[in-house]
């Protein structure tokens, strides 16, 4: 009689854990959906200022176009002379890392053997203007086979119109 006893004990157990389970998953899933397709909280839709100045909007509104902007990136960068006399100049000989943080090039530990003065600009037009701006750089050769470049800020853009 005992082991009949066990024999229903643990299927009844069993049962009981997964119908405790089911409700509780159940529960979870109600509320995550409810959560989903709440409707966002009264003050996305308040009417408040956070700018000093009052946001006006034209009437009419603007309708926007599409326009084609072509951009040109044009940058100088020193090669090997030997490589440009032979004519073996490589698409990694063009390639140069910019440096974001100079505290994580340990110039003690590298040994820096070449210095230069570089530009790069940047130039955008579209049918009705085309503008430009222009930044320098300082680009060096360490001894570890990187060639780093430090850029300073960009130039303001200096535009034509053709209006």
């Amino acid at each position: 009689m005992l082991n009949s006893y066990k024999k229903c004990i643990i299927p009844t157990t069993a049962l009981f854990v997964f119908v405790v389970l089911n409700f509780t998953t159940d529960g979870l899933s109600k509320v995550q959906a409810a959560d989903y397709i709440k409707k966002p909280s009264e003050t996305h839709h308040q009417s408040f200022e956070p700018y000093p100045n009052k946001i006006v909007i034209p009437d009419p509104k603007p309708r926007g176009i599409t326009v084609r902007v072509k951009e040109v990136m044009t940058y100088e960068v020193v090669v090997d002379e030997q490589k440009v006399a032979s004519n073996s100049v490589t698409m990694e000989d063009l390639e140069l890392t910019v440096v974001k943080d100079k505290k994580k090039i340990n110039f003690h530990q590298a040994d820096c053997y070449f210095y230069a003065k570089v530009k790069q600009t940047q130039e955008r037009s579209t049918d009705y203007v085309s503008s430009s701006r222009w930044r320098e750089g300082e680009q060096y050769w360490l001894s570890d086979g990187g060639k780093y470049v430090e850029w300073e800020p960009w130039s303001e853009w200096y535009s034509g119109s053709k209006w």
